[in-house]
């Protein structure tokens, strides 16, 4: 009875992390709210909300291989539509389980392949979301429940929002910068740009010393003209 609580209480906190995964992922990348996270916390966030999940999933699974009343065995646990209950449910759930393991050590690997290659893994955290949530739905012990039905109704709504408000904001985020040289400082962000360095008294700093709103003077065939900063 123990491990059959205990499998039960791990497969919820699995899909709850896995929501809150994809939730954080969601509002980190759209753009009312990219700013307010910086990449590198971000990042570390969602890896641990991932780790943790997996790991949650890793103890509802043992708990099945463990509790002598429902025949799971490896075979069941780990291959799609080899369980005789509720077969597509299940085998759905094995599927979600796959692409966190792929999410999960994509994003551990990340520095080993494109960044391009990377975002593509990293869609199936939503598809991954969608099967364990159906999965719940039709093979968790717990979705007759009124509480679980309200958790698996309001965490679809959130998801759905957050990819409607990511796909109307895709266009908005702003464009990355441009990494400078190793060892140089980052740029000052309210500072301009520097411009191309002029020799020392150019025509550039006399204009601006002499004031860029006055015409400058004409110059008559061959008179040069002198410029009197007393005046």
């Amino acid at each position: 009875m123990t491990i059959w609580i205990i499998l039960r209480a791990a497969g919820v906190g699995a899909y709850l992390t896995l929501f809150l995964s994809v939730a954080f992922g969601l509002v980190a990348t759209s753009a009312p709210f990219d700013k307010r996270f910086a990449k590198q916390s971000a990042i570390s966030i969602h890896q641990f909300l991932s780790t943790v999940g997996l790991v949650l999933l890793g103890i509802h699974i043992g708990g099945l291989l463990l509790d002598s009343y429902m025949p799971f065995g490896p075979k069941e646990t780990l291959v799609p539509g080899a369980s005789t209950y509720r077969p597509v449910a299940v085998a759905l759930g094995v599927i979600a389980m796959y692409a966190m393991a792929v999410v999960l050590v994509s994003s551990w690997m990340r520095r080993h392949y494109s960044a391009k290659l990377w975002r593509r893994l990293h869609l199936l955290a939503v598809p991954a979301f969608v099967l364990s949530m159906v999965h719940g739905i039709f093979a968790g012990a717990d979705a007759s429940r009124r509480w679980m039905f309200l958790v698996y109704v309001i965490t679809a709504c959130i998801v759905v929002f957050l990819l409607i408000l990511r796909g109307l904001t895709v266009g908005l985020r702003p464009a990355r910068r441009v990494q400078s040289s190793p060892g140089s400082p980052p740029p000052d962000p309210e500072l301009p740009p520097p411009g191309p360095e002029l020799p020392p008294w150019s025509s550039t700093e006399v204009g601006a010393a002499v004031g860029a709103d006055e015409d400058p003077p004409e110059r008559s065939s061959g008179e040069p003209v002198a410029v009197a900063f007393g005046e």
